[in-house]
């Protein structure tokens, strides 16, 4: 999911929106989360979850994060949630260069953080990269406006 967001992003928007798997389901059931007032997005995708028993799911939305440089960066920023391990979750960050600017819409290196902000494990980082490159569109998208 966090690779569509990167294509949705790049032409403006990107969400915010919640994409989970039921306890006994393999269909991804996916919401729209702009429309959520007077409720905040983020409690509501949250909410959401618990409410029907989610095995998983991830919250997308679009933000601004603060990078090691101190500069401030567009970013999209998916909560990824396991249930299935327990109650812990994870933060992957995308930073990006906006379609506005002159050299056009780029993804800098990602991030994985885990609840306490702590960078995940290579594997979990490894699993990531390999889920996003099975998905043939969505993935060479990415390739191609990955910044280095």
């Amino acid at each position: 999911m966090v690779a569509h967001a990167v294509q949705w992003v790049s032409k403006g928007s990107a969400g915010p929106f919640l994409a989970y798997v039921g306890p006994n389901d393999s269909k991804v059931t996916l919401v729209d989360l702009t429309e959520s007032e007077p409720e905040s997005p983020l409690d509501l995708g949250r909410g959401l979850l618990k409410m029907r028993s989610a095995a998983r799911g991830v919250i997308v939305y679009d933000g601004t994060i603060s990078r090691g440089d101190g500069d401030q960066y567009g970013a999209l920023i998916a909560e990824v949630y396991e249930f299935d391990l327990g109650e812990d979750s994870l933060d992957v960050l995308v930073p990006y260069r906006p379609g506005t600017e002159s050299d056009g819409f780029g993804v800098y290196a990602l991030m994985i953080q885990d609840q306490h902000g702590d960078p995940a494990s290579d594997g979990v980082l490894d699993a990531f990269i390999a889920g996003t490159r099975s998905d043939s569109e969505a993935g060479e998208f990415w390739r191609q406006h990955q910044l280095r």
